[in-house]
């Protein structure tokens, strides 16, 4: 995947797609990329991690040297697009200020999400004066996967419903980027449990069949450190200890010792399984990504990922 400008990440709510995005956006332009973080729908945790936001929807802001970020949401977004095709001011005005206009947005399915992709054609295609791109890489949080999915589908939708007309060519248009494998790559991030893994599988397959769509890294998020490989006899002789006579408070930090150590090799036994589950089922290799211990997760643990990425997943970034 080395050389993808366009990156979309997907997966269930609750994963760590904003926590990932704004880590791989980070090592990119620590590694001298012009680089753009977008969430759709709405300034939410991407936004919140680096704690500035752009003033509206669609304008991005440098939270670091380059590094930007932005949120879109779909109304702006289509009146931003009707702004570039209607530049007659006095009839844009009555075009959004028409009950019409309100109803068939309110109305028309999968018009907002359509522009919000529309939306990051147009950041992918800007410019700088010299001619050279504006970004040199983008990443998109697209949100929970039901939803983020609508987003990808819907170009394609639409080209199949408006089958000729300014609609139909901009969607065209779209969709032929985000279907360029050369260009763009799509992300699932899961955690290392059974069901956002089920969850991700689903999601792969839906990006390999009907979506049609480049798939990228499988990233699973907060996968724990194996035991030392001693550890379980380590357990088997606290066991041999366990009926000793000795010290009260001795045996209780041995019962916690122990319990603490079957918690914590039980969750291996269960990440282990569902990664080997999901791997036997799509195929797929996946990529592992810490378990980062903190009281309350935020930009230092964003920036200790964006630091470990390039090595445990080259292609997110290259």
């Amino acid at each position: 995947m080395s050389g993808k400008r366009l990156h979309f990440i997907v997966g269930k709510g609750g994963v760590g797609k904003s926590t990932l995005t704004a880590a791989m956006a980070m090592a990119s332009a620590e590694s001298g990329k012009r680089t753009l973080a977008v969430e759709l729908g709405g300034a939410g945790g991407l936004c919140r991690f680096f704690g500035r936001t752009a003033q509206e929807s669609g304008r991005s802001v440098e939270v670091r040297p380059g590094l930007s970020v932005a949120y879109i949401e779909g109304d702006t977004a289509l009146a931003e697009y009707l702004e570039i095709i209607i530049p007659i001011r006095r009839l844009l005005a009555t075009v959004f200020g028409s009950k019409l206009y309100r109803y068939f947005v309110a109305a028309a399915p999968g018009l907002k999400e359509l522009m919000s992709i529309g939306k990051i054609w147009f950041e992918n295609q800007k410019t700088n004066p010299d001619g050279s791109a504006t970004w040199d890489a983008i990443y998109v949080d697209a949100g929970a996967s039901g939803h983020s999915l609508q987003y990808l589908q819907m170009p394609t939708t639409a080209a199949e419903t408006f089958r000729s007309g300014l609609v139909h060519r901009e969607a065209r248009r779209v969709e032929a980027l985000i279907k360029d494998a050369d260009t763009t790559a799509v992300h699932v991030v899961a955690l290392p449990e059974e069901m956002p893994l089920v969850e991700a599988q689903q999601i792969v397959e839906k990006i390999n069949g009907d979506l049609d769509l480049p798939l990228g890294e499988i990233l699973v998020n907060r996968c724990r450190a194996a035991a030392p490989a001693a550890a379980r006899s380590v357990l088997a002789a606290l066991d041999a200890q366990a009926g000793s006579p000795g010290d009260e408070d001795a045996t209780r930090l041995v019962d916690g010792v122990r319990t603490a150590a079957d918690r914590a090799l039980a969750w291996e036994d269960v990440q282990e399984l569902s990664i080997a589950q999901f791997q036997a089922a799509t195929a797929l290799k996946v990529v592992r990504l810490p378990a980062l211990a903190s009281e309350e997760f935020g930009i230092h643990e964003v920036e200790e990922l964006a630091r470990r990425i390039p090595e445990l997943a080259p292609g997110v970034v290259e």
